[in-house]
């Protein structure tokens, strides 16, 4: 399906990729359903809180080098947002990476607002962050409110940008036009290729995209690139202007995760045909030799790609099969986003790690790409055979806290979604999920291996912290299944 580009509002996963929110089955089933076309969303007659698109558009746009965020909303809503990305990773010392304030705006509506329209305040806002900053470019994100009393941000951007003389671009992020909160990447995908991404002068094949968050650790990566002849350049917060305007020359482009990136790569791919590397994402042993297999064919130098495999698998064998023997036996439970809790599967298999649970917190049956080549899922299902029940769900805590206190595995791997806390309160070990460069490759393996291992050594705070939990919930409810909640008939 081609991405609408022409149009100032990006289409949420549900139109697009047929994404859903609501599953409880097997691996199997999913890949069987999702890339026949037949997969249904299940709803719920209970939903706790989730999250919101609006966070992820601003964190990601505020990153970027030169740009202000004007957010046109109540000031509540700026507030809750702003913090939703943390610019420098896990890698405060990382050279790569540069610490600066990120600088958003709030147009602070308020009733008036949304009773006589709110774009003269809008306005107002826009030239007052350019006098104080004097940016390179300014992005206006939409809120719920501004989109619910109509505002017409798309005009007063187009009014600016020949006013200011720099680009003002909007992102349609308000909450309530999805149930998915990766929409929100898509807003900002969809208006970084709008405003910032230029019509290549030229075709370099010496060049390759990575789309992600961060460009922590940048340097574990690009001599491997360089072996190829590679130079790659980072599409993240904190990448510059100038990085977005060359996107286009590249020969491909591979992805941090479906979730965060599909959008850019496919926009690049459909506008200019640079290839989207969405098949075998480089994470961890299996995953890195499959892409890397995959990029050397494709640009001509697979004795390279093979030598440089060959290098990485051999230096850290000796670790990896020490950690194999430590780790095999132990039982996983993950609740991660959609891509990743899949990638995740893969790779808890390559320690010896048997998973019991994947728990996905949305599901894209599809990517955004212009070509039938199956997402990496699909790949790992059909070609490695990897098996787990599978549940998605749009970050409903409950029914992680009951999954994981009935199947008692020995630790938990999730992020920034808030499972680790449930799982540390019945026992359990939780395991921070790194993501995007901290995972590449064999090096990538081993690091994760390592953590977990720490992590299961000592389990005292887990124990005692369980020892101490009172749960706040009824009897009934600490009886249920952790799926009674959905409902059997198709939305």
């Amino acid at each position: 399906m081609s991405l609408e580009l022409e149009s100032p509002v990006s289409q949420t996963r549900e139109q697009r990729l047929g994404s859903i929110t609501g599953y409880q089955g097997n691996l199997h089933d999913l890949v069987q359903s999702g890339c026949g076309g037949g997969l249904k969303n299940r709803s719920r007659c209970l939903s706790t809180a989730s999250s919101c698109s609006h966070g992820p558009a601003i964190g990601q746009l505020s990153g970027i080098e030169g740009v202000v965020v004007v957010d046109h909303s109540p000031i509540g809503c700026t507030a809750g947002q702003t913090g939703a990305q943390n610019l420098r990773g896990r890698a405060p010392t990382d050279p790569d990476v540069k610490i600066r304030q990120r600088r958003v705006f709030s147009t602070g509506m308020t009733e008036p607002d949304t009773v006589f329209g709110g774009t003269e305040t809008l306005r107002d806002t826009v030239r007052i962050a350019f006098e104080r900053h004097h940016p390179r470019a300014i992005f206006i994100t939409t809120s719920c409110v501004s989109s619910i009393i109509g505002d017409d941000v798309e005009s007063v951007a187009r009014e600016l940008t020949e006013e200011l003389g720099i680009p003002v671009g909007t992102a349609s992020t308000e909450g309530l036009r999805s149930k998915i909160w990766a929409s929100g990447f898509d807003a900002y995908c969809h208006a970084v290729t709008r405003s910032l991404v230029k019509a290549p002068p030229k075709r370099r094949n010496d060049v390759i995209n990575y789309v992600g968050f961060v460009k922590v650790g940048r340097k574990k990566i690009d001599h491997l690139f360089a072996r190829l002849g590679l130079e790659v350049n980072y599409l993240t917060a904190n990448s510059t202007l100038e990085d977005f305007a060359r996107a286009s020359e590249a020969l491909g482009t591979f992805i941090q995760c479906g979730s965060a990136a599909s959008y850019l790569a496919g926009a690049l791919e459909q506008l200019h045909g640079v290839k989207f590397f969405q098949t075998y994402p480089p994470y961890g042993g299996l995953g890195f030799e499959r892409f890397f297999r995959q990029l050397g064919a494709f640009i001509g130098k697979e004795k390279e790609a093979e030598e440089v495999i060959a290098e990485q698998r051999a230096r850290y064998a000796p670790e990896l099969e020490a950690l194999r023997q430590e780790l095999t036996g132990a039982k996983a439970v993950i609740a991660l986003g959609g891509t990743y809790a899949f990638e995740y599967l893969r790779m808890l298999g390559e320690l010896g790690i048997e998973v019991v649970h994947t728990a996905a917190f949305h599901f894209d049956p599809r990517l955004d790409n212009q070509s039938d080549d199956p997402i990496s899922f699909a790949a790992d299902v059909q070609e490695l055979g990897l098996r787990s029940d599978v549940s998605v769900n749009d970050i409903q805590q409950y029914e992680i806290y009951l999954t994981v206190k009935k199947l008692q595995p020995d630790f938990v791997v999730s992020r920034a979604h808030g499972a680790s806390p449930w799982a540390v309160r019945t026992g359990v070990v939780a395991v921070e999920a790194q993501i995007g460069i901290q995972i590449f490759g064999y090096e990538g393996l081993v690091h994760l291996g390592r953590t977990i291992a720490l992590e299961l050594r000592n389990r005292n705070f887990s124990k005692k912290l369980a020892h101490h939990f009172e749960s706040p919930f009824t009897e009934t409810f600490e009886a249920s299944e952790p799926f009674a909640k959905l409902l059997p008939e198709a939305a």
